[in-house]
């Protein structure tokens, strides 16, 4: 037997010896390897007719006493198609920075890996992929707490014990409304 041809077998034993484990040490593996060939080879969704937009916002807060208003503008792009593990078939993705260039809204640093920040809003409510709104009521953003020390984490944080644990009261939060999006 030729050296290619041994090469050849082994490889196709290793195939089939990677592939009897999955389906009988695991046997679920084979209903996951079903649902992700099914859910890769399902259609596409609809693509959006708009791929890029520009969001600018202002908050205003104050800390002890001291006014500090934060304008930027968050920056939102298709990024593709995205297939699901959680039975939602394909599904659009979209990405968004500010243009500021920094990670995030920062309303106080806690320490060298915590800050107290605000969410801006999604990609997808602004690019009008989503019926996520930022605070129901329009006014007040998602506050949460990032923490970097370990692995990052988000906490979320009450309007109430920000003002009353890190003395930072909200005055005004203005962002603009997401665009009437159509998807073909």
């Amino acid at each position: 037997m030729s050296a290619e041809k041994k090469k050849r077998m082994s490889a196709e034993t290793l195939v089939f010896l990677v592939a009897f484990g999955l389906v009988f040490l695991n046997p679920f593996s084979l209903m996951y390897i079903g649902m992700y060939i099914d859910t890769a080879f399902s259609p596409n969704p609809p693509m959006p007719e708009i791929r890029y937009g520009e969001f600018p916002f202002r908050l205003e807060y104050e800390i002890n006493g001291e006014l500090i208003v934060i304008e930027d503008t968050v920056i939102c792009e298709f990024d593709g198609v995205d297939v699901s593990w959680e039975g939602d078939g394909k599904t659009r993705k979209w990405k968004s920075h500010l243009a500021s260039g920094n990670d995030r809204v920062v309303l106080l640093d806690l320490d060298i890996s915590e800050a107290i920040c605000a969410l801006m809003g999604w990609a997808e409510y602004y690019m009008g992929d989503s019926n996520y709104k930022p605070d129901e009521g329009g006014l007040i953003p998602d506050v949460y707490i990032y923490d970097a020390s370990q692995t990052v984490t988000y906490r979320d944080i009450s309007i109430d014990d920000l003002y009353y644990i890190y003395g930072i009261r909200l005055i005004s939060w203005e962002f603009t409304d997401p665009i009437v999006n159509t998807f073909k």
